[in-house]
């Protein structure tokens, strides 16, 4: 909860992807899609 406001989300779960340089590259809140991380890797 102490980052909610940090990263601007009101929602749980909510996964946030970063790429090597901290850049947020999607967000998606609620269900985990495991193909949309595997696919953010190529």
């Amino acid at each position: 909860m102490e980052l909610a406001p940090f990263y601007n989300f009101e929602f749980t779960p909510t996964f946030i992807f970063f790429d090597a340089q901290g850049n947020e590259v999607w967000r998606q809140v609620g269900e985990f899609d495991p193909q949309k991380v595997r696919d953010s890797l190529k």
